[in-house]
């Protein structure tokens, strides 16, 4: 059996049937409140879809019917309440970051198959792992300088085996805090890094589209980048700060975790072929997400790495159906496919309008509101999707108080980016949920913290820093 199997084998993400029902019920009520609700300027199939998304956040946010369940259900529900048609549905689920999702979980693997991840997690720990504090502090920072110049999917899809490896060997338990903590850092460290350049998510240069074609202004390459690195290390420190406080309560044996890689490492003997035809792969993927990503798109080089990966004999398919949560596929196509149907159905866009044209007159109020509305969204939809859906709105809105485009762009693109809450936030927190060792409830409690204290932080520098390289309102 493989090593997520067996972590999913012994960790009940499942409630009591009675409790299971009551969160449905209640699920219904809030389906059929929103339904009724009087949502002017918001068409029929928009409030429609609002309905399901009320279900769906509930579901998700809840856990009360696995993650997959809730992603069945909203695929239903979507073409079942007329907000779009069953062919819209399934077209959108089929969208390809799954497919990018698939090929990256895929590829890991043979990483750990064949004992790479094993050797990398030795070093991390001999390096890094003189203490809980201090590894914790290595995979933040380790998955937040990739995630600069490489997608943050791709990044948590390359440490989820390498985390993984250090985890099991500690003896941490499935829902203990150690391994919860772990998986944290590895999900928020990409997150939080991907907004440092331009490289990290699709969200960016999305925005710079949206910015140019609106307004005629845009933001340059390493201007982002100036901007972007002081909120980024202040919300490394502020993850790595809440990392402390996750871990505490669950004392793991880093020297038993070392004893034990080391005598894998033994075993393991001289690098073999599966690790350097693997390392081959892995580079050579990487490469091309950098250099091709917008060319191939990251999905088809991922299924290029699979490819390889397969047809060198690295990989192995009934080891790869053992090691992948297949689950994640379908709660990641149905949030996809929600986020399409708010955006087709102009009920994003309309609840963006409802929230921020409430007649406030205060500049520093309407921009407070577009960098929690940004923050929100990107917890429900991707934060590509929130991008969409709020920038043109914030420009216009933006034009209305006499605030600078390029700071409203920031202002939305950045929040945008940091979803902490729940494991439709993004891939890297579903990813981390796959481990066995995250409960969404514990992604919730936690990552609720780091979006207030990452709101408070958005806020600060957009006022104090970002005025200073001429970006001020």
């Amino acid at each position: 059996m493989g090593i997520i199997q067996q972590l999913r084998s012994k960790l009940p993400f499942s409630r009591s049937t009675k409790t299971r029902w009551m969160w449905c019920a209640i699920a219904a009520i809030v389906y059929g409140v929103i339904l009724l609700l009087p949502l002017p300027g918001i068409t029929a199939e928009g409030q429609r879809a609002l309905a399901v998304f009320g279900v769906a956040a509930l579901l998700w946010g809840t856990s009360a019917l696995p993650l997959a369940v809730t992603g069945i259900l909203v695929l239903f529900l979507l073409p079942f309440s007329g907000a779009i048609t069953n062919k819209s549905t399934y077209a959108y689920f089929g969208n390809s970051a799954v497919f990018f999702i698939l090929g990256a979980l895929i590829l890991s693997s043979p990483i750990m198959r064949s004992g790479l991840s094993t050797r990398i997690a030795l070093a991390v720990v001999s390096r890094f792992g003189k203490s809980q504090k201090a590894l914790l502090a290595s995979i933040l920072g380790l998955a937040a300088i990739m995630s600069c110049v490489i997608s943050a999917h791709a990044v948590a899809a390359m440490l989820f085996p390498i985390v993984m490896e250090v985890v099991r060997a500690s003896g941490a338990k499935p829902g203990g805090r150690f391994g919860l903590a772990a998986f944290l850092a590895m999900a928020w460290g990409v997150v939080i890094g991907s907004n440092t350049t331009l490289l990290g998510g699709a969200r960016g240069p999305l925005a710079l589209g949206i910015l140019q074609n609106t307004t005629g202004k845009t933001i340059g390459f390493v201007e982002w980048t100036i901007a972007s690195i002081p909120l980024v290390l202040l919300l490394l420190l502020v993850a790595g700060g809440l990392l402390q406080f996750v871990g505490q309560g669950e004392k793991v044996s880093l020297n038993a975790a070392r004893r034990f890689l080391e005598a894998r490492n033994r075993e393991l003997g001289a690098i073999s072929r599966r690790e350097v035809v693997t390392t081959a792969i892995m580079i050579l993927t990487i490469a091309l997400w950098i250099t091709m990503g917008d060319t191939w798109g990251l999905d088809s080089i991922a299924l290029l790495g699979v490819s390889l990966a397969f047809i060198s004999g690295v990989a192995d398919w009934r080891e790869v159906e053992e090691d992948v949560n297949w689950g994640i596929f379908v709660m990641y196509g149905s949030a996809i496919a929600l986020s399409a149907a708010l955006t087709d159905t102009g009920a994003a866009a309309g609840l963006s309008q409802y929230l921020l044209a409430a007649g406030i007159n205060s500049f520093l109020v309407i921009f407070a509101a577009i960098v929690f509305i940004a923050l929100m969204m990107t917890e429900f939809m991707s934060n590509a999707a929130a991008v969409a859906v709020l920038l043109p709105v914030a420009l216009a809105i933006a034009e209305k108080y006499g605030i600078e485009a390029p700071i409203i762009a920031l202002a939305v693109v950045i929040p945008a980016g940091l979803g902490f809450m729940l494991p439709v936030s993004t891939p890297a927190i579903a990813i981390a949920v796959s481990s066995g060792y995250v409960r969404p409830l514990s992604v919730l409690r936690w990552g609720l913290w780091l979006d207030l204290l990452g709101y408070g932080l958005v806020l600060l520098v957009s006022q104090l820093y970002w005025p200073l390289l001429g970006l001020g309102g």
